[in-house]
């Protein structure tokens, strides 16, 4: 493996200048920038971060810790958050906790030991304090669509249950009573908001909430389609499902399509979550947009600005707001079918 000597000697500098060159510190004309970093590409070098993390302190590397990489809002956020801090001259260390705190953890201790600047992390409310300890170890830290109670830390939100209220007070404008959810995991502090505005709307329309019309599960896909299912064929029948997320929305329609239910004839759907397909099926599902792509540059830019202030200033919390888009998936009442005849 070439080294820095290497380098210098094959460009015909100093090692020290060859240092500067590579580490993008100090001066050097650009006729010896030139000459070492082609030296650089024709010997293969490759820079040891590990090495050079001890020298600064600083590996430039931002652990991304998201839920569920299948999710098309999460790999949204990668995305995103990607290219901002690659802009930035940091590298991204992408993990998939599946939501399960357990693995959550082996990731969180992984990140600590390869000794990470910062970390964005969705997180479950399990392991606040492997989060407090990376904190203590100056790793900034800033939370991205869910906050962990007593955690001193940035955040970047989305207001999830003002926009859950506002799509189950469509569903009830349209005449529905018999309104299901399918919340997802209720260990996920958004699932929790969602279903706090599910409840929320429904008091203030004075229509009880009845516990057979809440299934409660899971946000994955192998679980979705048997929450989904448990829901549709619940007493009393809903003539309504709110989804909270889009992979509960995209089950509800695979069942209701093997029980040959018609959306919105049979009964009508509304999600949270516009992800690209929920345009492109027909009818077009009403959905609560959030701005994933902000919530991300934002949680990116964020940690930045923390790494710059080595946390002068206090924890953040933003809060962003979300849009319902009315479509063709909800129909008034009088024209649904309740779904027994299955």
């Amino acid at each position: 493996m070439a080294t820095v000597a290497d380098v210098a000697k094959a460009a015909a500098v100093s090692v020290s200048t060859a240092a500067r060159v590579l580490s993008g510190q100090g001066y050097a004309s650009e006729e010896t920038r030139r000459a070492v970093l082609e030296a650089a590409r024709e010997l293969g070098y490759v820079p040891n971060q590990i090495a050079r993390s001890l020298r600064t302190r600083r590996s430039r590397m931002i652990g991304l810790l998201i839920g569920d990489v299948e999710n098309a809002f999460y790999s949204t956020i990668a995305k995103n958050v990607e290219s901002v801090l690659k802009d930035a001259g940091y590298h991204v260390v992408l993990c998939n906790s599946n939501d399960d705190p357990e693995i959550e953890r082996e990731y969180l201790a992984l990140l600590d030991g390869m000794r990470i600047d910062g970390l964005i992390v969705t997180p479950t409310l399990r392991n606040k304090t492997a989060l407090r300890r990376l904190l203590q170890k100056e790793i900034a830290i800033v939370q991205v669509d869910r906050k962990v109670d007593g955690l001193s830390a940035d955040a970047i939100l989305v207001d999830n249950e003002a926009g859950a209220h506002a799509a189950v007070q469509h569903l009830i404008a349209a005449g529905h009573t018999n309104i299901g959810i399918l919340p997802g995991d209720l260990d996920v502090p958004t699932a929790k908001l969602r279903l706090t505005g599910y409840e929320r709307a429904l008091k203030e329309a004075g229509i009880p909430i009845r516990e057979a019309l809440v299934k409660a599960g899971s946000f994955h896909r192998d679980h979705a389609i048997e929450d989904a299912t448990e829901l549709i064929r619940a007493h009393p029948t809903p003539t309504a499902i709110f989804a909270a997320n889009n992979i509960l929305a995209e089950a509800s329609l695979m069942v209701l399509a093997e029980l040959d239910l018609k959306v919105p004839r049979d009964v009508s759907l509304a999600a949270f979550d516009d992800v690209q397909w929920m345009g492109m099926v027909s009818p077009p599902v009403t959905t609560v947009r959030q701005p994933v792509a902000d919530l991300a540059r934002g949680a990116a830019e964020l940690m930045l600005r923390r790494l710059r202030e080595d946390g002068e200033q206090p924890p953040s919390t933003i809060v962003f707001r979300t849009e319902l888009l009315e479509r063709g998936s909800v129909a008034q009442a009088r024209k649904a079918k309740a779904a027994s005849t299955r």
